[in-house]
């Protein structure tokens, strides 16, 4: 009995008058405000489409030697990487990060960036399109 007092008192008077469609509506207003934000604010500073999949590129083909001789520090060989360009960590994982949220641009990042590693190396091209024909549903990412 004691509980059911308290619960009373908490409750404004305002509350008991109002109607369930005011709620619902609330509701759904600050779901709308709220879904018309951006999941990650575009950093102040961001690595173009183009320098991104050269990038990528770049990684990738250091990936695939890391893998064939094994004896590689891959952490020097991104450290180099990242010298080439003439860019910070920080500033390619937030691009990375940004560029997450948006799949479409990153498909495009990701197409780019294998049609510079096939204009690197030729032969990369058929192992390409073996990958993508036993797996075609597969992500722009792991390609």
């Amino acid at each position: 009995m004691g509980e059911l007092f308290f619960l009373k008192s908490i409750v404004p008077m305002w509350w008991k008058n109002y109607n369930m469609k005011h709620f619902i509506f609330s509701l759904m207003m600050i779901f709308c405000v709220l879904s018309c934000q951006e999941a990650i604010q575009k950093p102040e500073h961001i690595l173009s489409e183009e320098k991104m999949a050269e990038i990528i590129a770049d990684f990738a083909i250091n990936d695939q030697s890391y893998t064939i001789g094994g004896n590689i520090n891959s952490e020097n060989a991104t450290r180099f990487i990242l010298k080439k360009y003439n860019i910070k960590g920080q500033l390619f994982s937030d691009s990375y990060k940004y560029y997450m949220t948006k799949p479409d641009v990153l498909k495009d990042i990701m197409d780019q960036a294998q049609e510079l590693i096939k204009a690197k190396d030729p032969k990369a091209e058929a192992y390409i399109n073996k990958k993508l024909k036993e797996n075609p549903e597969l992500p722009p990412q792991a390609r």
